[in-house]
């Protein structure tokens, strides 16, 4: 299972009489990497003086994906706030998006390759994910291997890779009020963002390289065939 959240879960399930094992998904910890952020927002086109919001829209009409309550968030956001922001949109909903708010957004569209994507999470000041349920989530994954701190929902197993004033914060479920509050404080403290994008990078090397996803499938693997 990838998530301690799925397989508890599991195990209150009738599959819960047999043995589950947790391992974490990896990822490519030399594609996904922090870029020097002036570097990344010059690339990106972000403008100086500006924070820089990232949103993943793949499917705006899944309610899963919470776009909803990220629209609402924004627009909970103060006017002196909304006036620095501009919002990154990842993904093919970007036109969805631009027309229900009213701030700057810069569409990035589809975008595949692992470098690409990783320029993009480094020029942003922080992810907002508003998921209402997800098993894993390889795009906090993604954000944290590049130094980008998460604004998510405490749900399902969202907390296992957004752990609060570690690697991002987060906001009550379903309250796009407390979304707001939280996208404010990663915003407006500095010194908070500054500490949890030098965590997400120490984690995302210590915990969730590709590598050793490997190394305990293949620990997983000897102990099933020793068993028999």
């Amino acid at each position: 299972m990838p998530s301690k959240w799925l397989k508890d879960t599991t195990r209150k399930s009738i599959l819960g009489d047999f043995e589950i094992t947790f391992i974490p998904n990896g990822i490519n910890v030399n594609n996904y990497f922090p870029i020097p952020k002036e570097i990344a927002r010059q690339v990106v086109g972000i403008p100086k003086n500006k924070y820089a919001i990232l949103f993943v829209a793949q499917n705006l009409d899944d309610p899963r994906k919470g776009g909803d309550l990220f629209v609402k968030a924004l627009e909970h956001l103060p006017s002196s706030l909304k006036n620095d922001l501009v919002i990154l949109c990842l993904g093919t909903g970007g036109d969805i998006i631009r027309q229900s708010i009213d701030l700057p957004l810069i569409d990035l569209g589809y975008v595949s390759g692992d470098r690409l994507k990783a320029l993009v999470y480094s020029s942003a000041d922080v992810f907002v994910f508003p998921t209402r349920a997800d098993i894993f989530g390889l795009v906090l994954l993604e954000s944290i291997a590049c130094g980008t701190p998460v604004v998510s929902f405490d749900v399902t197993a969202v907390p296992e890779l957004v752990r609060p004033s570690i690697t991002g914060l987060l906001a009550k479920p379903e309250d796009p009020n407390d979304l707001a509050a939280k996208i404010i404080e990663s915003l407006e403290d500095n010194s908070l963002r500054v500490q949890m994008s030098q965590n997400c990078r120490e984690i995302a090397l210590a915990e969730y390289s590709i590598e050793l996803q490997a190394d305990r499938y293949i620990s997983l693997y000897r102990q099933v065939i020793d068993a028999f």
